[in-house]
């Protein structure tokens, strides 16, 4: 061993520089071949394996939630239909009736009615629809009626009923009406039911077929 000759801290000769003041020593001879071994270096292996965990985890949580959904799945797509008004929706209605009636050369009359009082199709509330017709054959109108039948509840039209004058027949077609905060699971599309279990009347039919009226 000797002394820093600056600081006189003792060394014990292999020390290069003195670790209290930094002076260079000289190393003694004996020491000058002997290398102090070097700190083992840090294992990164086990940080990684942590790191991949934890990635995964996150993107595993990430799909769950509506981000994850949004990144796998896109934007939802929108419904052309959600952006249409009841008065648009009436204009189809009435447009899809009228070409479908013309093509089997009927003429056609529409009338609008609420609470028993005549509108027009840019009512903002339901309204129910009557058309006035002269069918050659009665069974065209299914065909027609169903093109449309889809919008009804869109228009707001809770009833669609057809006069046909020839045989002197009427067929009534209902929708439920949608109401906030709820969904239809069945078909809305039905035919009216008689009120009370009463028979239907003379000259009315449901949507399977037609009943004249008795003759006068």
């Amino acid at each position: 061993m000797h002394d820093c000759p600056r600081c006189k801290v003792p060394l014990h000769g292999h020390e290069e520089f003195c670790p209290s003041c930094g002076t260079k020593q000289i190393v003694r001879r004996d020491f000058a071949n002997i290398r102090v071994p070097e700190a083992p270096p840090v294992n990164l292996v086990p940080f990684i394996v942590a790191f991949v965990v934890l990635v995964g985890a996150g993107v595993l949580a990430a799909q769950s939630t509506w981000i994850g959904q949004l990144m796998t799945h896109g934007a939802p797509k929108e419904d052309p239909m959600d952006k249409i008004t009841p008065p648009q929706a009436r204009q189809m209605i009435e447009q899809g009736l009228t070409q479908g009636l013309t093509a089997v050369g009927a003429p056609v009359k529409i009338t609008y009615t609420a609470d028993g009082k005549e509108t027009t199709a840019a009512a903002t509330t339901p309204v129910n629809m009557t058309v006035d017709t002269t069918l050659k054959d009665p069974n065209s109108r299914k065909a027609i009626v169903d093109a449309v039948k889809p919008y009804m509840d869109k228009a707001l039209i809770p009833v669609l009923e057809m006069h046909d004058s020839k045989s002197r027949a009427t067929w009534t077609y209902t929708v439920q009406l949608p109401t906030p905060g709820s969904q239809a699971d069945q078909d809305p599309f039905a035919p009216a039911a008689p009120a009370n279990g009463a028979a239907p009347a003379a000259g009315s039919a449901a949507e399977g077929g037609a009943a004249p009226a008795a003759q006068q």
